[in-house]
């Protein structure tokens, strides 16, 4: 796909619609981007198979548009971040790429070896992109 983004690569560690619906546009735009879900439990959004009290499932098909909208255009790997050897697969990974995406809390970051500064020190250059619901400052963030 072609567009303003042709040739920048994401690197996104997100759940929910959020941040992943950023990686999305980004896609439509020409971005490569490339997910990353936990290798056993993926997104946690996809186990939302009901929305509004309704069956989330198109009849007759796979498709839930509550997972595939927002992580439309995608590549994805399955990693458990917080096993050693996934670190190295994310290293590669952080060292490829211009972007980095994430919505994780920041307890989890740091567990995951995501947090900012983890990221930065594997690639200085990178954009770092952290979306919060909360903002980032008071007892709620």
């Amino acid at each position: 796909m072609s567009g303003p983004m042709e040739g920048v690569r994401v690197l996104e560690i997100a759940q929910f619609t959020f941040v992943p619906a950023a990686g999305a546009v980004l896609s439509d735009w020409g971005a490569d981007v490339i997910k990353v879900e936990h290798a056993v439990t993926g997104d946690a959004q996809r186990g939302l198979v009901r929305v509004m009290g309704l069956d989330a499932l198109v009849p007759g098909s796979t498709f839930y548009p509550i997972m595939e909208g927002p992580n439309r255009g995608k590549r994805s790997i399955g990693l458990d971040l917080y096993k050693p050897e996934a670190q190295e697969i994310l290293r590669e990974l952080v060292e490829q790429a211009d972007v980095f995406l994430t919505n994780m809390l920041p307890s989890a970051r740091i567990k995951m070896g995501i947090d900012v500064d983890q990221i930065k020190a594997i690639n200085p250059k990178i954009i770092y992109v952290r979306g919060t619901a909360f903002g980032n400052k008071g007892p709620e963030r």
